[in-house]
C-alpha cells in the first residue's frame, strides 16, 4: 500500500537530513582544520628553530659555511629521520645514477660505483663495457683520474670524469688488492642488457640482472626464442643479486606470464586499504614448468616477480631467502636537479607476503658469500642453485611423462 506525506513533513525530513549533512561535514572540517593548524604550528617551530640557529651561527660563528653542503645536509637529515629503509634522498649524482638505471642506459667507462673513503669503488661491471675488455673488477678503487689524484679533485669531480660524454679518453689508475695498474679506456653511450639468455640440456635459462625501462623488451624477446625451441621443457629464471627499484617492467611481465584473469599482487596503501592489480592478460603464459633462484641480495621488484610467478605459476623457488623489501617508492624531482624516494604502498603476491620477512625457497641451496657476489664465475655444472633447479625440471618432465601414460 503507498502512503503518502505532507509537503510539510517532506520539507521537516529534508531540513533535518541537510542539518545532518552540515553536522558531520562541519564535524569533519573541523577536525581536518585542527589537524593542520596543528601540522603548520609544528612546522612554523621547525622554521623558527632552524631560523635561530642560522642567526646565532651567522652573527658570532668565527668561520665559513658551506652553503650547497648545509642544504644536502639539511635533505639527508630529513629523509634519514624517517627511519625507513625504502626512504632515500639523491644527490644530484645520485639522482643522476638512478634515472640511468631506471633507463636502461650508461654514460661512462661501464661501471656501477659509490663513494668510499673519497674514491669510486666499483659496485659492478656492466657486460660489454670498456671496464670489463680491461679487466677492471668489482671492490676496485679509482685513486687518480688523468694523473690528477681522486682524494684531492674530490668525489664529485672523479664522478664527472668518469661520466664524460661519449669519446672521451681517459687514464685511470686503478687500486686492487694494493696494487695500482693504469688503464686508458674511452667513454661510451650503451644500452645495457638486464636479460641475458642461455639453454641447458633442454631447460632454456633468463637471468635478469636488474628491472628497467627496456627490460620488458628484453626479457620477452629471450622468453619467446626459448620456448620457440620445441626441446625446451622447462624455464629456469635467475633474480639473483637483483636489488633494483623500478616495478613497472614487473607488472608488464606479470600480465603476460601470468594465467588470463589472475591477479598479479595486492597492494596496501600507508592507511591499509588493499586493492589488487588489474587481472592479467596471459597472452605468454609459459606451457612448461618454471623454476625461479633468488638470494639475500634479490629484493623489491624482483623478490615481488618471484612472489607472483609462484603463486601464479606454482613456479618453483629455489636459493636463499629474499631481502624481504615489499614497498612500493614514488620518487619526486626537485628543483636543483635532486630527488627525494618515499614508500606510497606495499606489495605482496597473491598469496605470499615478503614485507620483513622475504621470499622463502622451497630449496634451500646456499652459495659462498664470494660466488654469491660474482655469479659470473659460475656455469651450470658449478652452481649449486643452477644444478638444483635442472634436478627439479627433470623430475618434474619425469612426473609429466607418467601422469601422460
Amino acid at each position: 500500500m503507498n502512503k503518502k506525506i505532507s509537503l510539510g513533513l517532506a520539507i521537516s525530513l529534508m531540513a533535518i537530513a541537510a542539518a545532518l549533512t552540515f553536522i558531520i561535514s562541519t564535524s569533519y572540517s573541523v577536525s581536518l582544520y585542527n589537524s593542520l593548524i596543528s601540522d603548520v604550528q609544528e612546522r612554523a617551530e621547525m622554521y623558527t628553530k632552524l631560523e635561530q640557529i642560522d642567526t646565532y651561527v651567522r652573527s658570532y660563528y668565527n668561520g665559513t659555511i658551506d652553503e650547497d653542503e648545509l642544504i644536502e645536509s639539511l635533505a639527508e637529515a630529513y629523509i634519514g629521520v624517517l627511519e625507513n629503509a625504502s626512504a632515500e634522498y639523491y644527490d644530484e649524482n645520485e639522482y643522476e645514477l638512478y634515472q640511468e638505471h631506471v633507463s636502461g642506459t650508461h654514460l661512462g667507462i661501464g661501471i656501477y660505483f659509490e663513494d668510499v673513503g673519497g674514491c669510486p669503488s666499483v659496485t659492478d661491471i656492466i657486460p660489454n663495457g670498456p671496464a670489463e675488455a680491461a679487466g677492471i673488477a668489482v671492490g676496485d678503487s679509482i685513486i687518480e683520474i688523468n694523473g690528477y689524484s681522486v682524494l684531492e679533485m674530490g668525489y664529485d669531480w672523479a664522478y664527472s670524469m668518469l661520466t664524460s660524454e661519449a669519446g672521451t679518453q681517459l687514464t685511470l689508475t686503478v687500486r686492487s688488492s694494493g696494487e695500482d695498474t693504469s688503464y686508458t679506456l674511452t667513454t661510451v653511450q650503451m644500452t645495457v642488457a638486464t636479460v641475458s639468455s642461455d639453454s641447458f640440456d633442454g631447460y632454456g635459462y633468463i637471468k635478469v640482472a636488474e628491472f628497467s625501462e627496456i627490460t620488458y623488451r628484453q626479457f620477452i624477446a629471450a622468453y619467446l626464442s626459448l620456448l620457440s625451441d620445441s626441446t625446451t621443457t622447462g624455464i629456469i629464471i635467475d633474480l639473483r643479486n637483483n636489488s633494483g627499484v623500478i616495478f613497472d617492467p614487473v607488472f608488464n611481465l606479470l600480465n603476460v606470464l601470468l594465467p588470463e584473469g589472475s591477479v598479479p599482487y595486492i597492494s596496501t596503501s600507508l592507511d591499509g586499504t588493499q586493492s589488487s592489480g588489474d587481472l592479467c592478460d596471459g597472452t605468454n603464459t609459459p606451457a612448461v614448468p618454471v623454476v625461479v633462484l633468488v638470494n639475500s641480495r634479490t629484493s623489491g621488484p624482483a623478490e615481488l616477480f618471484a612472489a607472483a610467478l609462484r603463486d601464479g605459476l606454482d613456479a618453483t623457488i629455489i636459493g636463499s631467502t629474499t631481502a624481504g623489501s615489499a614497498q612500493l617508492t614514488s620518487v619526486y624531482s626537485l628543483y636543483d636537479s635532486t630527488a627525494i624516494s618515499i614508500p606510497t604502498a606495499t606489495l605482496s603476491g597473491p598469496l605470499t607476503e615478503f614485507s620483513g620477512t622475504g621470499v622463502k625457497p622451497d630449496y634451500e641451496v646456499t652459495l659462498a658469500a664470494d660466488l654469491n657476489s660474482d655469479l659470473k664465475l659460475l656455469d651450470e655444472t658449478t652452481d649449486g642453485c643452477i644444478k638444483k633447479a635442472i634436478e627439479v625440471l627433470s623430475q618434474s618432465s619425469t612426473n609429466t611423462v607418467s601422469d601422460d601414460d
